[in-house]
């Protein structure tokens, strides 16, 4: 279940992650170089307004940040031997 504050949640720790060079850019959003650590704070920050909206087990944020970790794709590969 997805409530309004886990959405206001999420709208505003993104406006907050846009640096202050990147308004001056005109941007409206935070750099894709920088799309692993703003999504992680908006997951974040949807999951503690989850807990305080009751929609979910409670989780402190070492929980929060440990779930996380757990759960974030990281692009790791192998290099590649032909064989």
């Amino acid at each position: 279940r997805i409530t309004d504050t886990m959405i206001t949640a999420a709208a505003t720790v993104l406006a907050q992650q846009v640096a202050d060079d990147e308004l001056a850019d005109g941007m409206l959003y935070p750099a894709v170089e920088r799309l692993r650590q703003v999504s992680r704070g908006v997951a974040a920050a949807v999951m503690r307004q989850a807990v305080i909206d009751g929609v979910c087990e409670a989780l402190d944020d070492a929980q929060i940040e440990e779930r996380l970790g757990a759960a974030i794709w990281s692009p790791d590969y192998p290099d590649y031997v032909p064989g």
